[in-house]
């Protein structure tokens, strides 16, 4: 399928905007900050980029508050399959980005399903990275906030450069903002096969490393 023309995205976006509000981690700014990134990664990876951004559009439709933290994917899926074809885009293209959705999102990473088409790598990918550096440590806080992290903020009594590998609540949010870092957020930058993935990562991964430290030192009034 060719590149989607100024016209086309728009109207794309306009129909998946209205799936994003309430969740202050998953809104619009991530919705546009991912599809920035994988329209990037898709051109490097050689996948196919109107499927591609249809799938970042839609990967977050259903809401985790609504279909639960571990099925919203496949819901979002749903909705993407359903809307494309209500604006007329091809059965099998719909069909592809909704897999694209499932086989990106992180609980088929977490099943042990391996990405299979590079549409659905640079997806990850994107989203991956919108999980971390600046916008990552502000999603993760938000998230935290929004969902009811029991301990708030958290505190940090490990080493940011050597994190323990921490249990990730899969049904909702971790204990703490600052627990979901060592849970998730700090075992990322392993998950890149792009160049510009890679390269992103790894600035990410250090800013998030670096505001830990000085997280913990104000903690301990070092600061």
């Amino acid at each position: 399928m060719p590149p989607l023309s100024p016209e086309e995205e728009e109207a794309l976006a306009s129909v998946a905007r209205k799936y994003y509000g309430r969740d202050p981690a998953h809104g619009w700014d991530h919705i546009l900050a991912v599809v920035n990134a994988a329209r990037v990664i898709a051109r490097e990876l050689g996948a196919d980029e109107a499927v591609v951004v249809a799938a970042a559009y839609f990967h977050d439709a259903a809401p985790r508050f609504e279909a639960g933290h571990e099925g919203h994917s496949e819901a979002s899926a749903e909705i993407a399959r359903r809307e494309l074809a209500r604006i007329g885009w091809p059965e099998e293209i719909a069909g592809k980005v909704a897999e694209t959705i499932v086989g990106a999102s992180y609980e088929s990473h977490l099943a042990g399903t391996e990405v299979d088409t590079p549409e659905a790598q640079a997806l990850r990918e994107a989203d991956l990275l919108d999980a971390m550096g600046a916008r990552g440590i502000a999603r993760a806080f938000a998230f935290a906030a929004f969902y009811g992290s029991p301990e708030g903020l958290g505190t940090l009594d490990w080493d940011p450069e050597n994190p323990p590998n921490l249990e990730m609540n899969l049904d909702g949010p971790d204990p703490s903002a600052i627990h979901h870092f060592a849970s998730k957020l700090l075992n990322l930058r392993t998950r890149f096969r792009s160049r510009t993935g890679r390269q992103l990562a790894e600035g990410r991964h250090r800013f998030m490393v670096e505001f830990l430290k000085r997280y913990a030192a104000e903690m301990d009034g070092r600061l």
